[in-house]
């Protein structure tokens, strides 16, 4: 495992002439500041992550960081500032492209994504994992005109499917006139991660110990009901619920809600949710098999493992479990 580690700094070395050759090209100062070159990934997510980063890179000059004019208008310096970093957190990689440039346009991306009949024509706002939504659809741009750097609507849509086909995520931040943030979170290695086991119905599941926070009892002074729908009450916050059994359309004989399931506290990034299971196995390190999932099936898992007794597991995506809650 430690030989299959190599610094990021073996792939980040090349993105400053990118960085200038762009900038260049769109009559824009930028100062690019790469931070966190000592850590470490395993290699073969290194040479999975450079597209992503190209994307990021391009998308934050071509759309985020305004022309030199413009910037000293708005009482800000010449220069747009550019940051790539890499850091740790528990055992996890973020890799993180920041800009100081304009942020996100919200009411141009809801007007266009109204146009192309994505989202109500009541909707006036949207926070920022509903942006991002939004923004990594194939096809939607708020570009003038297509370039060799943006305006085809493939970017930040490239940059999430590439990071869930290696289990991780992509969390986004902005502030209109202050900048954007995207963090990809990845795992530090592919081809083994620590995960916890869980069963619903017959069937045995592996949630990645990245995205698992604690574990608790099903208890019915935790879950409650608000608006009809179940939330489980942690510590006066209060966590959508979801029952596995119920993601992955399983029809199990035990009764919903039994005293004996257990409830997992799953989280990315800022955002938590309960995820309730019949029952939870324990701890293992698992070896993760890609696979091509099935037509038209459901899309929750980013691999599969063999357990000790020859028998399979799907790995749970705890990304796509967000989506739309």
């Amino acid at each position: 495992m430690t030989m299959r580690m190599v610094p990021v700094w073996q792939v980040f070395d090349r993105f400053p002439r990118l960085v200038r050759d762009s900038a260049r090209a769109l009559n824009k100062d930028v100062t690019f500041v790469v931070e966190g070159k000592e850590i470490e990934l395993d290699r073969s997510l290194l040479d999975e992550i450079g597209e992503p980063i190209v994307h990021l890179l391009r998308n934050a000059i071509g759309h985020g960081i305004e022309s030199p004019a413009e910037r000293a208008a708005a009482g800000k310096p010449r220069a747009g500032r550019l940051v790539l970093s890499a850091a740790r957190d528990r055992a996890a990689v973020l890799i993180r492209v920041s800009d100081d440039g304009r942020g996100i346009d919200r009411p141009r991306v809801l007007a266009r994504a109204r146009a192309l009949g994505l989202v109500d024509e009541g909707t006036r706002e949207v926070d920022d994992d509903a942006l991002f939504r939004l923004i990594a659809r194939p096809g939607l741009s708020t570009a003038e005109q297509v370039s060799d750097l943006s305006g085809r609507g493939v970017g930040i849509d490239a940059v999430q499917v590439k990071a869930r086909a290696l289990g991780g995520s992509v969390e986004l931040k902005t502030v209109a006139g202050e900048g954007t943030t995207i963090t990809i979170r990845l795992p530090v290695t592919l081809a083994i991660v620590r995960a916890l086991l869980a069963r619903s119905g017959t069937e045995r599941y592996a949630l990645p110990l990245t995205h698992v926070r604690e574990t608790l009892e099903y208890d019915r002074d935790v879950v409650q009901h608000v608006k009809g729908k179940p939330v489980l009450v942690l510590r006066d916050e209060v966590l959508p619920l979801l029952d596995l059994r119920e993601v992955v359309r399983q029809h199990a004989t035990v009764p919903a809600g039994g005293p004996n399931r257990e409830i997992v506290v799953i989280e990315r990034g800022d955002r938590r949710s309960g995820l309730v299971v019949d029952e939870l196995i324990g701890q293992q390190d698992i070896v993760v098999k890609q696979f091509d999932a099935a037509r038209d099936g459901l899309a929750l898992f980013s691999g599969a493992t063999i357990l000790a007794d020859g028998a399979p597991a799907l790995i749970m995506d705890v990304g796509s479990l967000f989506e739309g809650n």
